[in-house]
């Protein structure tokens, strides 16, 4: 349980430093990160329950990560991508893309195809939860308003 907290919290602030990076309005920082590090708690709460099930904790964290964005780009009035890109940090494989080409490098051709496939499924995983939730209408997102009709 004390990891979890800890990779949440971290996932929070790299999420921040990610969105300070992309030029993020201040007053939306901590908004950034609170959709980070929901979509990466989502992701090993999934992780946590069903070890082998990183394809499917990678697609909910991705959608948990945009939905979360759609919410607060109403809300605050702002595009949804000022939410989503900083928030889908966590989730990017990079270790897969460092792995991938190290064992390139090395000269490990198998190696470097297992980790390259592992890496652009888990990419194409992260952008079929993204276009899944920005499919949904935007009446979704505006639930309670006055204008939602």
């Amino acid at each position: 349980m004390t990891n979890l907290l800890l990779q949440v919290v971290l996932s929070f602030v790299g999420t921040i430093g990610f969105s300070i990076i992309f030029n993020v309005p201040r007053k939306e920082l901590l908004l950034c990160g609170a959709a980070g590090a929901s979509g990466w708690l989502v992701y090993q709460i999934i992780i946590n329950a069903a070890p082998g099930a990183a394809v499917a904790a990678t697609l909910f964290a991705s959608m948990t990560t945009t939905y979360i964005s759609r919410i607060l780009s109403f809300v605050r009035k702002m595009p949804s991508t000022v939410y989503m890109i900083p928030a889908v940090i966590p989730l990017v494989p990079g270790a897969g893309i460092y792995y991938t080409m190290f064992h390139a490098v090395m000269g490990d051709n198998s190696e470097s195809l297992l980790w390259g496939i592992e890496t652009l499924r888990t990419a194409g995983l992260i952008s079929v939860g993204l276009l899944i939730i920005l499919s949904l209408p935007r009446q979704l997102f505006s639930i309670g308003s006055k204008n939602h009709k």
